[in-house]
């Protein structure tokens, strides 16, 4: 009913729905699992990951029941007759999945400051996964970023099984902390963590000075990553089983990681880690993770951004190549995008002055991107957005400001689109009903048979 009233994919209402009918059906449902379930989660990286284990652990041979549209809250799947649950599970939701689900394996990809009006500081959801981890038992396994301070600490004192994965690989590395770093303090004692090197945000090689805390040794560890642009990545990985190669469609250090995970992850399960590469190799694409798109004989590109590390990398990511850009940034402030904006101001929007040749905002906080990219200095270089037209409604619609971009550019150049969850909706949306793109349930149906 969902789909047919244009709603939406129908990926969530119909677990409320059932929720409601049979308050215990999902820890019924779960109990039923022969080969228990799997909760993955993290501020970003869930889907990914979450899709690569899921191809694995078909590709062993396992019927697996798992949520690849990214709904991420607390509902009802269908349940055929099958081995293994694999769930991505929001932030927020995965003390309720950890009490409800009693899974066998729990998978943490880092923790950023995201939607402070719904999260609070990284503080507060740690001490919220603190506690729920605490709640499994030996039998259960957790696996944690090495990388991130506040998830590996969460390894610290609890009964289940801890295993860790991270980057070893110093050419990808940085002196000092980037602004949008949140974690620079010990998780045990609080003084200040000293970086021997750091990745993005704050994960890297760390240490605390006063009690002597520093970064788990990771059991699987990233070491050779090749970033091949926007064709992905490739990266040879040390495990238990051995050295692997494991190669990513999906570009950006950020994936390259988020695989890792994945394959540290299917290795507790006992897949094969060469079935964990046949399943990085095919994953496909999740809404506004890098969707690609052709819409009258131009390309544009879709990317998802909704908070400061995920919007430097994504910028990181565009800008890399030589040569100037076309961009389209969104900002709404709806519920699902968090209605505190304030985060932008810690995005590194100065790279991006001097390296576009057309640069325009929309969506519902349009003024207040100008503004930051003014300050940034970027509204008064080449591209800079025309203050004067941003009181326009047409500055609010990220559909007229897609064409209206589109129109402009010349055929060999790409637009790439950053925005946040429901203007980037807004636009896809559009796309879908103007033949450019499939709903997003039906290229995840296609790409899981």
């Amino acid at each position: 009913m969902s789909r047919a009233l244009g709603r939406g994919g129908g990926t969530t209402l119909p677990g409320h729905v059932a929720d409601r009918i049979d308050p215990g059906l999902i820890a019924g449902l779960a109990r039923a699992l022969p080969n228990g379930c799997v909760l993955v989660t993290g501020t970003n990286g869930k889907t990914t990951t979450t899709r690569i284990m899921a191809g694995a652990a078909r590709a062993a041979g396992l019927e697996v029941i798992t949520n690849p549209e990214g709904s991420n809250r607390l509902g009802v799947l269908e349940v055929p007759d099958s081995a293994i649950g694999i769930f991505e599970v929001d932030e927020g939701a995965l003390p309720g999945a950890i009490e409800t689900l009693s899974p066998r394996l729990v998978v943490i990809t880092n923790l950023f400051r995201d939607q402070l009006d719904r999260y609070f500081e990284v503080d507060f959801i740690a001490h919220l996964w603190q506690r729920a981890l605490s709640a499994l038992g030996p039998s259960a396994t957790v696996v944690l970023n090495a990388d991130d301070p506040q998830v590996a600490y969460l390894g610290e004192g609890i009964a289940a099984r801890v295993m860790y994965f991270g980057l070893e690989d110093r050419q990808w590395a940085r002196a000092v902390l980037e602004h949008a770093a949140d974690s620079r303090r010990c998780p045990h004692c609080s003084h200040d963590l000293v970086y021997e090197m750091s990745f993005y945000a704050h994960l890297g090689h760390y240490a605390c000075k006063e009690c002597g805390w520093r970064r788990p040794d990771p059991r699987f560890a990233a070491w050779k990553v090749q970033l091949q642009g926007i064709e992905g990545s490739e990266s040879q990985t040390s495990t238990p089983a051995g050295d692997r190669t494991l190669r990513l469609p999906l570009p950006g250090l950020y994936n390259a990681c988020n695989a890792l995970a994945a394959a540290a992850a299917s290795s507790c399960l006992g897949v094969d880690p060469d079935l964990v590469q046949v399943a990085a190799q095919g994953t496909v694409c999740a809404f506004g993770r890098f969707e690609r798109i052709s819409v009258e004989g131009k390309n544009a590109v879709l990317l998802l951004v909704k908070n400061p590390t995920g919007f430097n990398e994504s910028l990181r990511l565009v800008l890399a190549a030589d040569g100037l850009r076309y961009l389209l940034l969104g900002l709404n402030s709806n519920s699902p995008d968090g209605r505190d904006v304030s985060w932008i101001w810690d995005v590194e929007f100065e790279a991006c002055a001097g390296r576009v040749e057309y640069l325009a905002v929309s969506g519902q906080r349009a003024n207040d991107l100008a503004l930051r990219l003014k300050y940034a200095g970027v509204a008064d270089s080449r591209g800079g957005p025309d203050a004067s037209a941003l009181s326009s409604p047409e500055a609010e619609d990220i559909v007229r400001a897609f064409f209206a971009a589109i129109e402009q550019m010349p055929e060999r150049e790409t637009l790439y689109v950053l925005a946040s969850y429901t203007a980037l909706w807004t636009l896809r949306r559009e796309l879908v009903q103007r033949g450019y793109l499939a709903p997003f349930f039906q290229q995840v149906e296609g790409a899981t048979r």
